[in-house]
């Protein structure tokens, strides 16, 4: 009759949302977890243009969750303050990191384990809550970002068995505000809003062992979003199709993760009145195959290609939207840094990550970025006439973490290193075209109870 788990950078510091990594209940059914993470950045010779091209900066992100249960309904809540410090005119930090004094979770649960008339476990969920459906790259909170990605509706999870499990969900994603550059400067407190011209809907269907130890899911997405008053849109009518076939890295054994969408509907190019609102046809892929070597620092070498269409002009609209998907897992960090995005991508890499003592982690990868169209933009530069060329340069990127206390102090510095190619260097629009190079260094501390 037990509930499932807060979903959250306060309960769960690896995987939000996944139960395997949530802390348990004690015998009242009440869970109370907390964290705090300090972090501090560093980049230059970024291209983008609008912004400056070198910045410091310094977030601050504490969670509190509170959930209570003893029966099947549970009730639980969470307020996240999510702030950043020596912030310019020129920086990039936005709402993506800054949400001061933020409720995005609070809900009701009700789970049954023997479900009659389904014969597995049944959860419903209702309220304002977090969502992580699948490898994350359509819908998840991104652990590394400084906020999260909250909604408010319902979801339904049903799972007939241990291989099968089907979820169903309705949400309003909430708004995270301000809005306004200034008022995201200086931490101003305002409350994040849904609405009904705003929603996001679907199902996640997943099968293990259909094909040997691989599991299968197969996933509807539905997002449908119209101007408000007071809030401009890029009128998004999206449907995305998704499959993807992965099985878990195990030693001294083969694992791969295959994910393709497929995603129409009609899209604008921009929140701009005057923006070209088109016919959407658009993809992505991303293809990985490791092998874990039998090794007490479990070496695990991996080979990747990512694939996100651009738009190439004339009628139809194809740039791939990742929904509200997370980025650092595949492609790298965000923040200050946030160079490259699942869209406008085909980059193939070479990964390695490894654990050479109980409190170490090691990752790095290094990966090759082409455009998959020369006249859409790529770290936000866009040269529309498609004369600098394909070839955006490559990208190093690694972190590192150590527990001083295991599972309650972690200290980690995550970097990022773009050697620029010709795109970024020939572009007209893009900045500190005299830099070779994209630098970021970052460091974080963060403690969990």
């Amino acid at each position: 009759m037990a509930q499932s788990l807060p979903a959250s950078p306060a309960s769960s510091i690896e995987k939000p949302g996944k139960e395997e990594t949530a802390p348990k209940e004690d015998a009242s059914g009440l869970i109370v977890t907390a964290s705090s993470r300090l972090r501090y950045e560093t980049v230059d010779g970024r291209p983008r243009p609008g912004e400056a091209t070198a910045e410091d900066a310094v977030l601050l992100r504490t969670g509190v969750a509170v959930e209570y249960g003893p029966g099947p309904l549970a009730i639980g809540a969470e307020l996240i303050d999510s702030r950043g410090y020596d912030l310019g005119v020129g920086t990039q930090i936005g709402r993506d990191d800054v949400n001061a004094l933020e409720l995005p979770q609070a809900y009701l649960k009700w789970r049954v384990d023997d479900t009659p008339g389904i014969g597995g476990r049944l959860a419903v969920q209702a309220g304002r809550f977090l969502l992580n459906l699948g490898s994350g790259r359509l819908v998840a909170t991104d652990e590394y970002r400084n906020t999260v990605n909250g909604f408010t509706g319902i979801q339904v999870e049903i799972d007939p068995d241990r291989a099968r499990a089907l979820t169903l969900f309705y949400v309003l994603p909430q708004e995270r505000l301000p809005d306004v550059a200034a008022e995201i400067r200086r931490n101003k407190v305002q409350l994040d809003r849904e609405t009904f011209r705003d929603v996001l809907f679907g199902a996640l269907a997943r099968r293990k062992g259909l094909f040997g130890a691989a599991q299968v899911e197969l996933g509807v997405y539905r997002l449908v979003e119209r101007d408000s008053p007071g809030r401009l849109t890029a009128d998004r009518h999206l449907t995305t199709l998704d499959l993807r076939v992965a099985r878990e890295p195990t030693a001294r054994t083969v694992d791969y993760d295959a994910e393709g969408a497929y995603q129409f509907g009609r899209a604008s190019a921009s929140t701009m009145a005057d923006a070209r609102n088109a016919r959407v046809a658009a993809g992505f892929a991303h293809v990985a195959v490791g092998y874990t070597f039998d090794a007490s620092w479990k070496p695990r070498l991996a080979f990747f290609y990512d694939y996100a269409s651009g738009d190439r002009g004339g009628g139809r609209f194809n740039r791939f939207d990742t929904l509200f998907g997370s980025r650092r897992d595949d492609l790298g960090p965000s923040g200050t840094y946030s160079g490259v995005a699942r869209e406008n991508l085909s980059a193939p890499g070479v990964r390695l990550d490894a654990k050479p003592g109980k409190r170490v982690e090691l990752l790095a990868d290094y990966r090759g970025l082409w455009l998959a169209s020369r006249t859409d933009r790529f770290f936000n530069v866009t040269d529309a006439t498609g004369r600098s060329g394909r070839f955006a340069g490559q990208q190093l990127s690694g972190r590192a973490r150590l527990w001083l206390v295991p599972e309650h102090l972690r200290l980690e510095s995550n970097f990022a290193l773009l050697f620029k190619g010709s795109f970024l260097k020939d572009a007209p629009a893009a900045l500190a075209r005299d830099r070779d190079q994209v630098r970021l260094i970052e460091v974080n501390l963060q403690a969990t109870f």
